[in-house]
């Protein structure tokens, strides 16, 4: 069954549904649901797909003919095409029909590794024989790297040519939750903070076995796909693995800033640089700046904290990756229980901010919150933090904070939020606050709240986000 993605059918479909060839590039990292996506989109429309192998430029012709060939028999080829420039004819001469046809090329930095020419080959025969005609194309690939030097970059012969680019990125919690069965927000956002929202990750999750079995199964077993997932996708990538392993284990273990993953990796301050770009690029590490900063003042500064851009990898990373020795020795179980479960709470309490921040940005759009913020995210400054802080286009500030302990939320919280407000912001005039709790909150809390309207409360202790 597919799940969500609805925005991106959204996409595909206005660009299928236009009076005009369509040239769109989908790209993303493995697993992400690229391939699913493009099925779903095409099943019930007249389309080609073909997904490419690593194989020769001759083999891959070959097999691309036959499929194409099986899909749209033609007389004068009784097997194969001669050559790429007359199979690419050939798919303009079908595209005359009424209904568009769809011609989808899944990986295809596999068919270009082996003939580097194949590129300007698809370009010089889009000019010629495909834009005029009833056709939307569509390149995908898994290697990020390659997709935007290779067919998105100005140097590339296929620049200009594209009308659509898609970069699929994870799925946000609330659809990632339909991959995980029955459950409350708590058990789910807790499989989220280990599976992520890459959905061939999330299908890792069996519902019929609790939290600890799942662990066991699909992450520290070492015949499990996901034990080996990370050491896959750097090698798929990026070279030096050695290196890079060692930056996002640092950063996994708390080191968010430049001086402290260097010295905790030893690698040279001057070639960091290079290796922390490229796992940005890659989606890997995020770098995060004080929501109140502007985009010119963030090339400049020096207070942006580094941090893992996927839960799996950060999971991984902080929990399988130190103990890759016991856990092939048979003692993943021991290292369930005694580094895992202690501080499980703590690590999904990070998530959970994030998750809070998603919720604020769809409440905003649906017009639930008493201040609408364009931009919302976390801020800090030397020795203070705040979870959540938005502002509109008016100058009205909304605070937020997130709580995930075992206890209910009280009204000191409330009190500490607007004590750090007033310091930090004495401009903001009238801010609206808003608490986000695992345990739900205090009597004296909810009474504030009532006789506050500027104070908004999130149970979390349910099914999912309750406002108060």
């Amino acid at each position: 069954m597919f799940v969500g993605r609805t925005k991106e059918l959204a996409f595909l479909n206005e660009c299928y549904s236009s009076n005009r060839a369509e040239f769109v590039v989908l790209y993303g990292r493995r697993r992400i649901g690229k391939t699913a996506l493009l099925q779903e989109f095409s099943r019930d429309k007249f389309s080609l797909y073909y997904k490419a192998v690593e194989i020769t430029d001759h083999v891959q012709l070959s097999k691309l003919s036959d499929h194409v060939l099986e899909k749209l028999p033609a007389p004068a080829y009784t097997k194969d095409f001669p050559d790429w420039e007359t199979l690419f004819q050939f798919i303009g001469e079908q595209a005359a029909r009424a209904d568009k046809l769809v011609f989808i090329i899944d990986e295809f930095p596999y068919m270009v590794q082996n003939n580097r020419g194949l590129s300007s080959i698809l370009q010089k025969q889009w000019d010629i024989h495909l834009k005029d005609r009833n056709i939307m194309m569509v390149l995908c690939g898994s290697s990020m790297s390659f997709m935007e030097r290779e067919v998105l970059s100005e140097k590339n012969p296929l620049y200009g040519r594209t009308t659509g680019i898609m970069k699929l990125e994870e799925m946000d919690f609330q659809n990632a939750r339909r991959f995980m069965g029955d459950g409350d927000f708590q058990q789910h956002l807790t499989y989220y903070s280990v599976y992520s929202g890459v959905p061939y990750y999330l299908g890792m999750i069996n519902p019929s076995v609790n939290f600890l079995e799942n662990l066991r199964k699909s992450v520290f077993s070492t015949t499990s796909v996901l034990f080996h997932e990370p050491e896959f996708l750097l090698k798929q990538e990026l070279r030096e693995v050695a290196q890079y392993n060692a930056i996002i284990e640092s950063v996994a273990s708390g080191d968010s800033r430049h001086n402290e993953i260097h010295q905790k990796t030893g690698i040279e301050r001057t070639k960091l640089p290079y290796y922390i770009g490229n796992l940005l690029d890659l989606g890997i590490l995020k770098k995060e700046f004080p929501v109140t900063m502007k985009e010119k003042e963030r090339a400049k500064s020096k207070s942006g904290l580094y941090g893992l851009g996927n839960h799996y990898f950060r999971f991984y990373y902080a929990f399988v990756y130190p103990y890759l020795s016991e856990i092939q020795e048979g003692f993943e179980g021991i290292v369930i229980e005694e580094t895992v479960m202690p501080r499980i709470d703590q690590y999904v309490s990070l998530v959970f901010e994030q998750v809070a921040l998603e919720q604020v940005r769809l409440w905003t759009k649906e017009g639930r919150l008493p201040v609408s913020p364009l931009r919302v995210g976390r801020w800090w400054e030397k020795d203070r933090e705040i979870d959540l802080l938005g502002r509109d286009l008016k100058g009205n500030y909304l605070f937020g904070e997130c709580k995930w302990r075992n206890e209910k939320t009280g009204l000191k919280t409330l009190v500490a939020l607007k004590n750090k407000v007033s310091l930090s912001f004495p401009d903001a005039k009238e801010p609206c606050y808003i608490l986000f709790s695992k345990s739900g909150f205090t009597q004296s809390l909810r009474d504030e709240a009532v006789n506050d309207g500027n104070v908004v409360l999130v149970d979390c202790s349910g099914s999912d986000f309750s406002i108060q």
